[in-house]
Protein backbone atom coordinates (compact mmCIF):
# COMPACT_ATOMS: atom_id res chain seq x y z
CA UNK A 1 0.00 0.00 0.00
CA UNK A 2 2.94 2.55 0.55
CA UNK A 3 3.56 2.75 -3.43
CA UNK A 4 -0.20 3.48 -3.59
CA UNK A 5 -0.33 5.97 -1.46
CA UNK A 6 2.44 7.82 -2.29
CA UNK A 7 0.86 8.01 -5.69
CA UNK A 8 -2.98 8.54 -4.51
CA UNK A 9 -1.54 11.62 -2.27
CA UNK A 10 -1.12 13.90 -4.91
CA UNK A 11 -4.63 13.11 -6.71
CA UNK A 12 -6.18 13.65 -3.16
CA UNK A 13 -4.82 17.27 -2.69
CA UNK A 14 -5.30 18.29 -6.23
CA UNK A 15 -8.73 16.99 -6.46
CA UNK A 16 -9.76 17.03 -3.17
CA UNK A 17 -12.61 14.50 -3.95
CA UNK A 18 -15.97 14.57 -2.90
CA UNK A 19 -17.14 11.06 -4.32
CA UNK A 20 -15.17 8.06 -5.17
CA UNK A 21 -16.09 5.46 -6.29
CA UNK A 22 -14.29 2.23 -6.12
CA UNK A 23 -14.48 -1.09 -7.76
CA UNK A 24 -13.19 -4.27 -6.96
CA UNK A 25 -12.94 -8.20 -7.76
CA UNK A 26 -13.16 -10.31 -5.14
CA UNK A 27 -8.99 -10.86 -5.09
CA UNK A 28 -8.67 -7.43 -4.65
CA UNK A 29 -11.15 -7.08 -2.00
CA UNK A 30 -8.37 -6.15 0.18
CA UNK A 31 -6.73 -3.66 -1.51
CA UNK A 32 -10.29 -2.01 -2.14
CA UNK A 33 -11.09 -1.68 1.74
CA UNK A 34 -6.94 -0.61 2.47
CA UNK A 35 -7.73 1.97 -0.14
CA UNK A 36 -10.91 3.73 0.85
CA UNK A 37 -9.44 3.73 4.45
CA UNK A 38 -6.34 5.53 3.19
CA UNK A 39 -9.18 8.10 1.16
CA UNK A 40 -11.13 8.38 4.47
CA UNK A 41 -8.36 8.88 6.75
CA UNK A 42 -7.25 12.05 4.58
CA UNK A 43 -10.59 13.33 3.33
CA UNK A 44 -12.68 12.46 6.54
CA UNK A 45 -16.27 13.60 5.80
CA UNK A 46 -15.86 15.22 2.93
CA UNK A 47 -16.23 12.05 0.59
CA UNK A 48 -18.72 9.87 0.31
CA UNK A 49 -16.73 6.06 -0.51
CA UNK A 50 -19.15 4.03 -2.75
CA UNK A 51 -17.90 0.16 -3.13
CA UNK A 52 -18.99 -1.65 -6.27
CA UNK A 53 -17.71 -4.12 -9.25
CA UNK A 54 -17.67 -7.53 -9.46
CA UNK A 55 -17.03 -8.52 -6.04
CA UNK A 56 -20.08 -6.52 -4.72
CA UNK A 57 -22.13 -8.23 -7.30
CA UNK A 58 -21.71 -11.64 -5.84
CA UNK A 59 -22.31 -11.21 -2.86
CA UNK A 60 -24.61 -9.20 -2.62
CA UNK A 61 -27.69 -10.44 -4.48
CA UNK A 62 -31.39 -11.00 -5.32
CA UNK A 63 -32.86 -14.61 -4.74
CA UNK A 64 -35.60 -16.52 -6.88
CA UNK A 65 -38.36 -15.09 -4.64
CA UNK A 66 -36.77 -11.15 -5.25
CA UNK A 67 -35.49 -11.25 -1.65
CA UNK A 68 -31.93 -9.49 -0.89
CA UNK A 69 -29.54 -12.23 -0.06
CA UNK A 70 -25.80 -11.73 1.34
CA UNK A 71 -23.02 -13.78 0.35
CA UNK A 72 -20.33 -15.06 3.13
CA UNK A 73 -18.28 -12.04 2.01
CA UNK A 74 -20.76 -9.14 1.20
CA UNK A 75 -19.07 -6.09 2.12
CA UNK A 76 -22.30 -5.08 4.39
CA UNK A 77 -22.30 -8.12 5.95
CA UNK A 78 -18.76 -7.93 6.85
CA UNK A 79 -18.92 -3.88 8.35
CA UNK A 80 -22.38 -4.87 10.27
CA UNK A 81 -20.32 -7.49 11.87
CA UNK A 82 -17.24 -5.74 12.53
CA UNK A 83 -15.14 -7.47 10.83
CA UNK A 84 -14.44 -4.56 8.28
CA UNK A 85 -14.66 -0.99 9.27
CA UNK A 86 -17.06 1.64 8.21
CA UNK A 87 -14.55 2.54 5.13
CA UNK A 88 -17.34 2.39 2.29
CA UNK A 89 -20.90 4.61 2.95
CA UNK A 90 -22.98 3.08 0.01
CA UNK A 91 -21.93 -0.47 -1.72
CA UNK A 92 -23.43 -1.22 -4.92
CA UNK A 93 -24.15 -4.39 -6.69
CA UNK A 94 -25.26 -4.53 -10.25
CA UNK A 95 -25.58 -1.95 -12.96
CA UNK A 96 -23.67 0.83 -12.32
CA UNK A 97 -24.00 3.34 -15.20
CA UNK A 98 -27.06 5.53 -13.94
CA UNK A 99 -26.87 5.36 -10.64
CA UNK A 100 -23.47 6.51 -9.89
CA UNK A 101 -24.46 9.68 -11.97
CA UNK A 102 -27.67 10.32 -9.70
CA UNK A 103 -25.55 10.04 -6.80
CA UNK A 104 -23.20 12.14 -8.11
CA UNK A 105 -25.94 14.51 -8.38
CA UNK A 106 -27.23 13.57 -4.50
CA UNK A 107 -23.41 14.46 -2.93
CA UNK A 108 -23.08 18.22 -5.50
CA UNK A 109 -26.63 19.03 -3.72
CA UNK A 110 -25.73 17.96 -0.28
CA UNK A 111 -22.54 20.27 -0.55
CA UNK A 112 -24.24 22.98 -1.86
CA UNK A 113 -26.51 22.96 1.47
CA UNK A 114 -23.38 22.74 3.96
CA UNK A 115 -24.09 18.86 4.11
CA UNK A 116 -21.11 16.18 4.85
CA UNK A 117 -21.24 13.90 1.13
CA UNK A 118 -21.90 11.07 3.31
CA UNK A 119 -25.07 11.55 3.99
CA UNK A 120 -25.85 10.61 0.46
CA UNK A 121 -26.27 7.45 1.92
CA UNK A 122 -29.49 8.43 2.91
CA UNK A 123 -31.23 9.15 -0.17
CA UNK A 124 -31.05 5.62 -1.69
CA UNK A 125 -34.75 5.30 -1.49
CA UNK A 126 -34.87 8.33 -3.83
CA UNK A 127 -33.32 6.47 -6.59
CA UNK A 128 -34.82 3.47 -7.06
CA UNK A 129 -35.90 4.80 -10.62
CA UNK A 130 -32.50 5.24 -11.39
CA UNK A 131 -32.63 2.71 -14.75
CA UNK A 132 -30.61 -0.92 -14.43
CA UNK A 133 -30.76 -3.84 -12.23
CA UNK A 134 -28.97 -2.80 -8.92
CA UNK A 135 -29.19 -3.04 -5.18
CA UNK A 136 -27.59 -0.17 -2.92
CA UNK A 137 -27.12 -0.41 0.45
CA UNK A 138 -25.52 0.84 3.78
CA UNK A 139 -24.96 0.17 7.54
CA UNK A 140 -27.40 2.84 9.80
CA UNK A 141 -27.77 1.87 13.31
CA UNK A 142 -24.73 -1.10 13.08
CA UNK A 143 -27.56 -2.93 10.73
CA UNK A 144 -27.93 -3.64 7.30
CA UNK A 145 -30.04 -1.34 5.01
CA UNK A 146 -30.46 -2.32 0.82
CA UNK A 147 -32.69 -0.84 -1.68
CA UNK A 148 -33.58 -2.19 -4.91
CA UNK A 149 -33.92 -1.07 -7.93
CA UNK A 150 -37.68 -1.24 -9.89
CA UNK A 151 -35.95 -2.24 -13.21
CA UNK A 152 -36.23 0.14 -15.50
CA UNK A 153 -34.04 -1.53 -18.30
CA UNK A 154 -30.95 0.16 -19.47
CA UNK A 155 -30.86 1.64 -22.53
CA UNK A 156 -27.67 1.17 -24.20
CA UNK A 157 -27.62 2.38 -27.36
CA UNK A 158 -27.81 5.94 -25.46
CA UNK A 159 -25.04 5.35 -23.87
CA UNK A 160 -21.25 7.32 -24.92
CA UNK A 161 -18.91 4.89 -26.04
CA UNK A 162 -16.15 4.29 -23.15
CA UNK A 163 -13.54 6.45 -26.43
CA UNK A 164 -15.85 9.26 -26.15
CA UNK A 165 -15.82 9.46 -22.83
CA UNK A 166 -12.19 8.62 -21.60
CA UNK A 167 -10.26 8.72 -24.79
CA UNK A 168 -8.10 6.22 -26.24
CA UNK A 169 -4.58 5.81 -24.56
CA UNK A 170 -4.16 1.65 -24.86
CA UNK A 171 -2.40 0.37 -27.83
CA UNK A 172 -2.26 -3.55 -27.58
CA UNK A 173 1.28 -4.98 -29.23
CA UNK A 174 -0.71 -7.35 -31.44
CA UNK A 175 -2.31 -4.31 -33.74
CA UNK A 176 1.36 -2.98 -34.16
CA UNK A 177 0.87 -0.62 -31.08
CA UNK A 178 -2.14 1.30 -33.22
CA UNK A 179 -4.24 3.05 -30.61
CA UNK A 180 -6.67 0.60 -29.37
CA UNK A 181 -9.95 1.18 -27.74
CA UNK A 182 -11.92 -0.98 -25.90
CA UNK A 183 -15.65 -1.15 -27.27
CA UNK A 184 -18.44 -2.86 -26.92
CA UNK A 185 -21.69 -4.42 -28.03
CA UNK A 186 -22.96 -4.97 -24.80
CA UNK A 187 -24.90 -8.31 -25.62
CA UNK A 188 -24.69 -9.39 -21.61
CA UNK A 189 -22.73 -9.09 -18.69
CA UNK A 190 -20.64 -11.78 -19.18
CA UNK A 191 -20.60 -15.70 -21.03
CA UNK A 192 -23.31 -17.52 -22.46
CA UNK A 193 -21.95 -20.48 -20.69
CA UNK A 194 -21.74 -21.81 -16.97
CA UNK A 195 -18.18 -23.23 -16.50
CA UNK A 196 -18.08 -23.98 -12.42
CA UNK A 197 -14.98 -22.10 -11.72
CA UNK A 198 -16.05 -18.94 -13.64
CA UNK A 199 -17.26 -15.60 -12.38
CA UNK A 200 -18.30 -14.60 -16.36
CA UNK A 201 -20.56 -17.60 -16.02
CA UNK A 202 -24.45 -17.04 -17.28
CA UNK A 203 -25.82 -18.13 -13.89
CA UNK A 204 -24.21 -15.25 -11.96
CA UNK A 205 -24.10 -12.46 -14.82
CA UNK A 206 -27.60 -13.53 -16.24
CA UNK A 207 -28.68 -14.27 -19.55
CA UNK A 208 -28.17 -11.97 -22.72
CA UNK A 209 -29.37 -8.09 -23.09
CA UNK A 210 -30.73 -6.38 -26.13
CA UNK A 211 -29.48 -9.32 -28.02
CA UNK A 212 -31.17 -8.61 -31.46
CA UNK A 213 -29.74 -4.87 -32.17
CA UNK A 214 -26.21 -5.57 -30.45
CA UNK A 215 -24.21 -5.31 -34.27
CA UNK A 216 -25.15 -1.65 -34.83
CA UNK A 217 -24.50 -0.88 -30.78
CA UNK A 218 -20.87 -2.50 -32.45
CA UNK A 219 -20.99 -0.55 -35.48
CA UNK A 220 -21.51 2.65 -33.42
CA UNK A 221 -18.89 2.44 -31.15
CA UNK A 222 -16.24 1.29 -33.70
CA UNK A 223 -17.20 4.26 -35.83
CA UNK A 224 -16.51 6.32 -32.26
CA UNK A 225 -13.07 5.01 -31.90
CA UNK A 226 -12.48 6.03 -35.70
CA UNK A 227 -13.13 9.70 -34.30
CA UNK A 228 -11.59 10.06 -31.38
CA UNK A 229 -8.34 8.62 -32.90
CA UNK A 230 -8.70 10.87 -35.60
CA UNK A 231 -9.52 13.71 -33.25
CA UNK A 232 -6.34 13.07 -30.85
CA UNK A 233 -3.90 11.19 -33.25
CA UNK A 234 -4.46 12.42 -36.53
CA UNK A 235 -6.34 12.09 -40.01
CA UNK A 236 -4.41 9.03 -40.99
CA UNK A 237 -3.47 7.60 -37.76
CA UNK A 238 -4.10 3.43 -37.61
CA UNK A 239 -7.17 2.84 -35.01
CA UNK A 240 -7.66 -1.02 -33.78
CA UNK A 241 -10.13 -2.05 -31.23
CA UNK A 242 -10.77 -5.30 -28.92
CA UNK A 243 -14.41 -6.07 -28.86
CA UNK A 244 -14.76 -7.20 -25.01
CA UNK A 245 -18.02 -9.39 -25.57
CA UNK A 246 -17.43 -13.08 -23.43
CA UNK A 247 -17.56 -14.19 -27.37
CA UNK A 248 -17.45 -12.00 -30.05
CA UNK A 249 -21.40 -11.34 -31.46
CA UNK A 250 -22.18 -14.73 -29.44
CA UNK A 251 -20.56 -16.12 -33.10
CA UNK A 252 -23.95 -16.21 -33.69
CA UNK A 253 -24.55 -15.87 -37.80
CA UNK A 254 -27.65 -14.05 -37.86
CA UNK A 255 -25.83 -11.18 -35.59
CA UNK A 256 -22.89 -10.92 -37.80
CA UNK A 257 -24.60 -10.62 -41.02
CA UNK A 258 -26.46 -7.99 -38.99
CA UNK A 259 -23.15 -6.50 -38.03
CA UNK A 260 -21.68 -7.30 -42.60
CA UNK A 261 -24.49 -4.89 -43.55
CA UNK A 262 -24.22 -1.86 -40.89
CA UNK A 263 -20.30 -2.01 -41.14
CA UNK A 264 -18.16 -0.73 -43.77
CA UNK A 265 -14.53 -1.69 -43.07
CA UNK A 266 -13.55 0.54 -46.05
CA UNK A 267 -15.19 3.64 -45.19
CA UNK A 268 -14.22 2.70 -41.39
CA UNK A 269 -10.97 0.47 -41.40
CA UNK A 270 -10.34 -0.51 -37.84
CA UNK A 271 -8.29 -3.40 -37.10
CA UNK A 272 -10.31 -5.77 -34.74
CA UNK A 273 -10.05 -8.16 -31.77
CA UNK A 274 -12.47 -10.41 -29.91
CA UNK A 275 -12.90 -13.58 -28.09
CA UNK A 276 -14.79 -17.05 -29.18
CA UNK A 277 -14.70 -20.67 -27.54
CA UNK A 278 -12.92 -22.93 -29.23
CA UNK A 279 -16.22 -25.46 -29.58
CA UNK A 280 -17.79 -22.24 -31.65
CA UNK A 281 -15.46 -21.98 -34.04
CA UNK A 282 -15.34 -25.45 -34.94
CA UNK A 283 -18.88 -25.25 -35.08
CA UNK A 284 -18.92 -22.44 -37.54
CA UNK A 285 -15.96 -22.04 -39.25
CA UNK A 286 -17.45 -19.56 -41.69
CA UNK A 287 -17.81 -17.24 -39.36
CA UNK A 288 -13.92 -16.86 -39.11
CA UNK A 289 -13.66 -16.25 -42.48
CA UNK A 290 -16.47 -13.50 -42.83
CA UNK A 291 -15.04 -11.78 -39.42
CA UNK A 292 -11.94 -11.77 -41.30
CA UNK A 293 -12.90 -9.75 -44.28
CA UNK A 294 -14.65 -7.58 -41.71
CA UNK A 295 -10.61 -6.62 -40.03
CA UNK A 296 -11.04 -9.24 -37.52
CA UNK A 297 -7.25 -9.76 -37.39
CA UNK A 298 -6.70 -11.42 -33.66
CA UNK A 299 -8.86 -13.55 -31.72
CA UNK A 300 -8.86 -14.68 -28.13
CA UNK A 301 -9.16 -18.18 -26.99
CA UNK A 302 -9.71 -20.08 -23.57
CA UNK A 303 -7.96 -23.31 -23.37
CA UNK A 304 -8.60 -24.07 -19.27
CA UNK A 305 -7.39 -27.39 -19.40
CA UNK A 306 -6.45 -29.96 -21.91
CA UNK A 307 -8.53 -32.32 -20.17
CA UNK A 308 -12.00 -30.82 -19.45
CA UNK A 309 -13.38 -34.12 -18.10
CA UNK A 310 -11.24 -34.12 -15.29
CA UNK A 311 -12.09 -31.12 -13.64
CA UNK A 312 -16.37 -31.53 -13.92
CA UNK A 313 -17.54 -28.27 -15.02
CA UNK A 314 -16.15 -26.66 -18.46
CA UNK A 315 -19.54 -26.28 -19.75
CA UNK A 316 -18.30 -25.01 -22.89
CA UNK A 317 -16.67 -28.25 -24.03
CA UNK A 318 -19.92 -28.36 -26.50
CA UNK A 319 -18.74 -30.71 -29.75
CA UNK A 320 -17.33 -33.79 -27.81
CA UNK A 321 -18.00 -35.71 -30.57
CA UNK A 322 -15.65 -33.96 -32.69
CA UNK A 323 -12.87 -34.86 -31.25
CA UNK A 324 -10.95 -34.50 -27.68
CA UNK A 325 -10.58 -30.98 -26.67
CA UNK A 326 -7.03 -30.61 -27.70
CA UNK A 327 -7.99 -31.97 -31.24
CA UNK A 328 -10.67 -29.49 -31.52
CA UNK A 329 -8.18 -26.35 -30.20
CA UNK A 330 -5.92 -27.68 -33.38
CA UNK A 331 -8.65 -27.24 -35.49
CA UNK A 332 -10.25 -24.17 -34.37
CA UNK A 333 -6.39 -22.69 -34.62
CA UNK A 334 -6.46 -23.88 -38.50
CA UNK A 335 -9.23 -22.43 -39.45
CA UNK A 336 -8.41 -19.09 -37.64
CA UNK A 337 -5.13 -19.53 -39.67
CA UNK A 338 -6.70 -19.86 -42.87
CA UNK A 339 -9.13 -17.01 -42.10
CA UNK A 340 -5.89 -14.96 -41.17
CA UNK A 341 -6.93 -14.41 -37.90
CA UNK A 342 -4.03 -14.28 -35.42
CA UNK A 343 -4.58 -16.30 -32.13
CA UNK A 344 -3.81 -15.78 -28.25
CA UNK A 345 -4.56 -18.19 -25.39
CA UNK A 346 -5.30 -17.76 -21.82
CA UNK A 347 -4.39 -20.48 -19.70
CA UNK A 348 -5.91 -21.41 -16.75
CA UNK A 349 -3.28 -23.70 -14.12
CA UNK A 350 -4.71 -24.85 -10.54
CA UNK A 351 -7.56 -26.73 -11.70
CA UNK A 352 -6.05 -30.10 -10.42
CA UNK A 353 -4.24 -30.53 -13.55
CA UNK A 354 -0.84 -32.46 -13.13
CA UNK A 355 2.46 -32.31 -14.51
CA UNK A 356 1.22 -35.05 -17.76
CA UNK A 357 -1.86 -32.48 -18.51
CA UNK A 358 0.69 -29.45 -18.41
CA UNK A 359 3.00 -30.71 -20.56
CA UNK A 360 0.16 -32.18 -23.66
CA UNK A 361 -1.24 -28.30 -22.81
CA UNK A 362 2.47 -26.95 -23.38
CA UNK A 363 2.98 -29.21 -26.40
CA UNK A 364 -0.14 -28.21 -28.45
CA UNK A 365 1.33 -24.72 -27.68
CA UNK A 366 4.13 -25.15 -29.10
CA UNK A 367 2.74 -26.33 -32.47
CA UNK A 368 0.42 -23.01 -32.73
CA UNK A 369 3.46 -21.23 -32.27
CA UNK A 370 5.32 -23.47 -35.25
CA UNK A 371 2.49 -22.04 -37.85
CA UNK A 372 2.78 -18.42 -36.88
CA UNK A 373 -0.90 -18.60 -35.53
CA UNK A 374 0.25 -18.27 -31.74
CA UNK A 375 1.08 -14.78 -30.83
CA UNK A 376 0.14 -14.52 -26.96
CA UNK A 377 -0.18 -16.34 -24.03
CA UNK A 378 -2.03 -15.25 -21.28
CA UNK A 379 -2.03 -17.36 -18.31
CA UNK A 380 -4.28 -17.74 -14.99
CA UNK A 381 -4.40 -19.41 -11.73
CA UNK A 382 -7.84 -20.31 -10.76
CA UNK A 383 -9.49 -18.58 -7.77
CA UNK A 384 -12.93 -19.24 -5.93
CA UNK A 385 -15.27 -16.65 -7.00
CA UNK A 386 -18.01 -16.11 -4.64
CA UNK A 387 -20.49 -16.67 -7.73
CA UNK A 388 -23.89 -15.87 -5.88
CA UNK A 389 -25.81 -18.40 -4.57
CA UNK A 390 -24.20 -20.81 -7.17
CA UNK A 391 -20.90 -21.45 -5.33
CA UNK A 392 -19.76 -25.60 -5.40
CA UNK A 393 -17.37 -25.66 -2.96
CA UNK A 394 -15.09 -23.50 -0.77
CA UNK A 395 -16.59 -20.04 0.55
CA UNK A 396 -14.17 -17.19 1.77
CA UNK A 397 -14.24 -13.54 2.50
CA UNK A 398 -12.09 -12.46 1.16
CA UNK A 399 -10.40 -10.00 3.69
CA UNK A 400 -6.86 -11.35 3.12
CA UNK A 401 -4.35 -10.30 0.46
CA UNK A 402 -4.86 -12.91 -2.46
CA UNK A 403 -0.62 -13.55 -2.27
CA UNK A 404 1.28 -12.46 0.37
CA UNK A 405 4.61 -10.60 -0.06
CA UNK A 406 7.75 -12.92 -1.42
CA UNK A 407 9.01 -14.33 -4.11
CA UNK A 408 5.60 -15.38 -5.01
CA UNK A 409 4.54 -12.05 -5.48
CA UNK A 410 6.85 -11.68 -8.00
CA UNK A 411 6.61 -14.72 -9.75
CA UNK A 412 2.91 -14.24 -10.33
CA UNK A 413 2.88 -10.62 -11.24
CA UNK A 414 3.17 -12.93 -14.93
CA UNK A 415 -0.26 -14.02 -13.95
CA UNK A 416 -3.68 -12.40 -15.18
CA UNK A 417 -5.39 -13.57 -11.94
CA UNK A 418 -4.09 -15.76 -9.17
CA UNK A 419 -3.79 -16.32 -5.20
CA UNK A 420 -2.18 -18.35 -3.15
CA UNK A 421 -4.91 -18.72 -0.59
CA UNK A 422 -8.40 -18.61 -2.45
CA UNK A 423 -8.31 -21.84 -4.56
CA UNK A 424 -11.31 -23.41 -5.97
CA UNK A 425 -12.67 -26.62 -4.14
CA UNK A 426 -10.74 -29.75 -5.71
CA UNK A 427 -7.82 -27.42 -7.31
CA UNK A 428 -4.57 -26.50 -5.92
CA UNK A 429 -2.70 -23.26 -4.45
CA UNK A 430 0.39 -22.18 -6.91
CA UNK A 431 4.12 -23.24 -5.82
CA UNK A 432 6.89 -22.02 -6.62
CA UNK A 433 8.41 -24.65 -8.43
CA UNK A 434 4.92 -25.00 -11.02
CA UNK A 435 4.96 -21.37 -11.44
CA UNK A 436 8.51 -21.32 -12.35
CA UNK A 437 7.65 -23.92 -14.92
CA UNK A 438 4.91 -22.53 -16.51
CA UNK A 439 6.86 -19.32 -16.73
CA UNK A 440 9.95 -21.43 -18.07
CA UNK A 441 7.98 -23.07 -20.32
CA UNK A 442 5.70 -20.25 -21.84
CA UNK A 443 8.80 -18.47 -22.41
CA UNK A 444 10.74 -20.70 -24.16
CA UNK A 445 7.59 -21.27 -26.77
CA UNK A 446 6.86 -17.50 -27.39
CA UNK A 447 10.67 -17.76 -27.76
CA UNK A 448 10.21 -20.24 -30.80
CA UNK A 449 10.32 -18.69 -34.50
CA UNK A 450 7.42 -19.26 -36.35
CA UNK A 451 7.57 -21.53 -39.21
CA UNK A 452 6.40 -18.00 -41.83
CA UNK A 453 8.83 -15.22 -40.41
CA UNK A 454 6.64 -12.48 -42.36
CA UNK A 455 3.37 -13.83 -40.47
CA UNK A 456 5.03 -13.63 -36.92
CA UNK A 457 3.47 -10.32 -34.74
CA UNK A 458 5.44 -10.16 -31.05
CA UNK A 459 2.47 -9.65 -27.70
CA UNK A 460 3.60 -8.69 -24.65
CA UNK A 461 0.09 -7.24 -23.31
CA UNK A 462 -2.72 -9.60 -23.34
CA UNK A 463 -6.24 -7.90 -23.89
CA UNK A 464 -9.38 -9.26 -22.72
CA UNK A 465 -10.74 -11.40 -19.98
CA UNK A 466 -10.21 -14.90 -19.79
CA UNK A 467 -13.64 -15.86 -19.85
CA UNK A 468 -13.59 -16.98 -23.68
Amino acid sequence: MDDVQRRLTPLLVRVRPNLVLIGAMSICFRGAIETAKYIREFLGDDVCIVLGGRHATETIYRDDENRVRHHLASPLRLIADGKVSSCFDIVLSGDGEHFIAEIGCVVASLEARGFSPRQAKFSLGHLTTTPGHWIAGTIMDDQVHTVCSSGMPLDYNGMPSPAEMFGITTSFDVFGGAPTAHVFSDIGRGCIYDCIFCSERISVVGPPRQFKISPHRLCGQLAAARRVVKADYGENFPVSAFIEDSTLLGWNSALVAQFEKVFDPLENPVRLGGQATIDQIVNNPALARRLGRMGLEYLFIGVETPRPELVGGLHKNIATKKGSWMERGDKAVEILSEAGIKVGVSLLFGMGEGAAERQQLFSALESWRKTGSLITISMNWAVQHPLRNTVQGNEYTYLDWAVSPGPMLSLLRNFGESSEIYPIAGGTSPDEASVKDILQATTEIMAMPPAHPMQKQEADHVPGRGGA
